[in-house]
C-alpha cells in the first residue's frame, strides 16, 4: 500500500511538475505569442475570409464563395505569376544551400579569423533589399556594368541580363543568391559546431573519409535544422518582391 502511494505521489508530483514547466515556457512565450495572433494571424486569417467575398469598401461584402478563386486561377497572368515564382524558388533555394554547406564547412576548419569572416559575409544580409537591388542595377547594367564588361571581352557582346526574359528570372535568383548565402553560411555553421566531435573521430579510426563523414554523419545530424531552412527559406522566397521590382522594375514582357 505504502509503495502503490508513493507511486501514485511521484506521479501526481510529475504531472504537476511537467504542466509548471509547460506554463512557465508559455508565459515566457506570452509576448510573442499575443504579438503573433494580433498582428500576423489574426490579418492574415481575415484576408482569406475577404476571398471568398465581393466588395465591402463602402457596402457590406457579399459572399461570392469560390467565385474569386477560380477567376485567379483563369487569369494566365496569374498561372505565370505562379509557375514563375515556383520556378524562380528551384533555382534559388537550392543553390544558397549547396554555396553555404560549403562555405560553412570552410569556416568550420579556420581557425583564426573565423568571427572576422563571418561578419563580413553576413554583411550583404544586412542590406535593405532596394539597396542591394541599387548595387546589383549597376553591376548588371548593359553599357557600364561590371559583368557587362567581362562578357564584352569574353565573347564580344554584353548581355541583357534583366531585359530578357530567358535571363532575368536567372539573375534575379543569382542576386538573392547573393544577399542570402551569409546568412545561410552562419546558421549551417552554427549547426557543425554543435555536431558531437567523438562520432566524426570515431568514423575517421574506422576508415570514413570526409565524403562519406559528411554523407553518413553531417547530413544526417542536420536534418532539423534542414527541415527548418527548406519551410522558411520557401516562405521567404515566396514572399519575394521589392527586390524584384527593383530591379527589373516590373519584370520584362
Amino acid at each position: 500500500m505504502h509503495s502503490r502511494f508513493s507511486r501514485e505521489a511521484h506521479r501526481s508530483l510529475r504531472r504537476r511538475y511537467e504542466l509548471k514547466k509547460t506554463l512557465r515556457a508559455y508565459l515566457f512565450l506570452a509576448p510573442f505569442l499575443i504579438f503573433f495572433a494580433a498582428f500576423l494571424f489574426l490579418p492574415v486569417a481575415f484576408l482569406f475570409w475577404l476571398t471568398f467575398h465581393a466588395e465591402g469598401i463602402l457596402a457590406p461584402p457579399t459572399f461570392v464563395g469560390l467565385t474569386n478563386w477560380r477567376r485567379s486561377f483563369a487569369d494566365p497572368l496569374v498561372l505565370k505569376t505562379i509557375a514563375n515564382t515556383l520556378l524562380y524558388c528551384l533555382m534559388a533555394i537550392p543553390a544558397v544551400f549547396v554555396l553555404a554547406m560549403v562555405l560553412a564547412l570552410a569556416l568550420r576548419s579556420i581557425q583564426r579569423g573565423r568571427t572576422l569572416i563571418r561578419t563580413l559575409i553576413y554583411l550583404p544580409t544586412l542590406q535593405p533589399s532596394l539597396v542591394v537591388a541599387l548595387i546589383w542595377t549597376f553591376v548588371l547594367h548593359p553599357d557600364f556594368g561590371i559583368l557587362n564588361v567581362i562578357a564584352r571581352a569574353a565573347i564580344g557582346r554584353p548581355i541583357n541580363f534583366l531585359g530578357e526574359p530567358s535571363n532575368a528570372l536567372a539573375t534575379i535568383a543569382m542576386v538573392e543568391v547573393w544577399r542570402g548565402f551569409g546568412f545561410w553560411s552562419v546558421l549551417f555553421l552554427s549547426g557543425l559546431m554543435a555536431l558531437p566531435i567523438e562520432l566524426y573521430y570515431a568514423a575517421e579510426l574506422e576508415g570514413a573519409g570526409p565524403v562519406r563523414r559528411f554523407f553518413v554523419l553531417t547530413l544526417p545530424l542536420l536534418k532539423p535544422i534542414f527541415y527548418f531552412s527548406v519551410i522558411f527559406a520557401t516562405i521567404v522566397n515566396l514572399q519575394l518582391f521589392d527586390s524584384v521590382f527593383a530591379l527589373t522594375d516590373g519584370g520584362p514582357a
